[in-house]
């Protein structure tokens, strides 16, 4: 990258909670970085396995690390939280301890700033192991009312690391959603965003050690963020946070049903839902496949 150029730092908050295989393949990702002024700052959730040893131990004398270690269990929001605190770049974004930056990360999210844009994120990586899945790898302006119609962002993005004080961080009473309820509030208050095409950010679904995705606390936060941001929802904001539950429950969907939603947008997303449903099988083989790989179809 350009020497010439002051790069201002960048802090990249991660929290993490015994997984220190992941976590350590999470810091070297973004250590890995072509981006030249970074800092990043790990948060221990009071692990109870060697995490904390571990960790600290293998970076000790990497001075762009900072390990932080919570006193007692607070969840991964009031890790973040923590982290931003601590931070000294004019700039923050965060990474799961489960997931992976690719190396041009920081610095496409840079280049593509500008601060008449809330905040910048990119199209990710959903890597189920033996394959991958691209999403939302498209240029794009988002406003409020399309980004309350859909989470079309991502769980990570850059923004200023005032703004987010400004806003008092993550809501660390949210069980899920905590991403999609930031952004909301980041948008809500200082403009629309903007998403780049460049997938840089790797999600890791493929491991069997549990995501938020998968909490059976999901249903009754959806209702609490709902409530929380119902006075910013149109009527058709709301159809579709209607459509996006009945999906998590995965309930059925009938073809009247179907064309009354297709009213308030998101088409392709409701009809292959709708196809989905129909063809059920599919859908199973297609979920084997992505997460087993083909030798995994003939395995029971």
């Amino acid at each position: 990258m350009n020497s010439q150029q002051n790069w201002p730092l960048i802090s990249v908050y991660m929290p993490t909670f015994n997984r220190v295989a992941m976590a350590t393949r999470a810091i070297d990702s973004v250590l890995a970085q072509d981006y030249p002024n970074l800092e990043l700052l790990v948060v221990d959730d009071s692990s109870t396995d060697d995490t904390w040893p571990s960790l600290t131990n293998k970076y000790v004398n990497d001075e762009r690390v900072r390990f932080f270690r919570q006193p007692e269990g607070k969840g991964a929001c009031a890790a973040r939280n923590r982290a931003i605190s601590e931070a000294k770049g004019e700039f923050v974004t965060g990474i799961d301890d489960d997931d992976e930056f690719l190396p041009q990360r920081l610095s496409s999210l840079y280049q593509a700033y500008d601060p008449q844009y809330s905040c910048v994120c990119s199209g990710y990586i959903w890597d189920y192991g033996s394959f991958r899945k691209t999403l939302f790898a498209v240029d794009e302006v988002v406003t409020l009312s399309s980004l309350l119609d859909l989470h079309s962002l991502s769980n990570q993005a850059l923004v200023q690391r005032d703004r987010m004080l400004q806003l008092q961080g993550f809501d660390e009473s949210l069980a899920a959603f905590q991403d999609y309820d930031m952004w909301v509030r980041v948008v809500a208050a200082f403009g629309p965003a903007r998403r780049i095409s460049n997938a840089s950010y790797k999600v890791n679904v493929g491991h069997e050690l549990g995501r938020i995705t998968n909490s059976p606390k999901r249903l009754d936060a959806h209702k609490q963020f709902v409530a929380k941001h119902r006075p910013l929802m149109s009527e058709r904001n709301l159809q579709n946070q209607m459509f996006y539950r009945l999906m998590m429950e995965k309930q059925p969907l009938g073809l009247l049903e179907l064309l009354g939603q297709c009213r308030y947008g998101l088409q392709k997303l409701k009809w292959r839902y709708y196809l989905k449903q129909k063809m059920a099988w599919l859908s199973n083989l297609r979920i084997r496949l992505f997460s087993k790989g083909l030798a995994g179809l003939f395995k029971k």
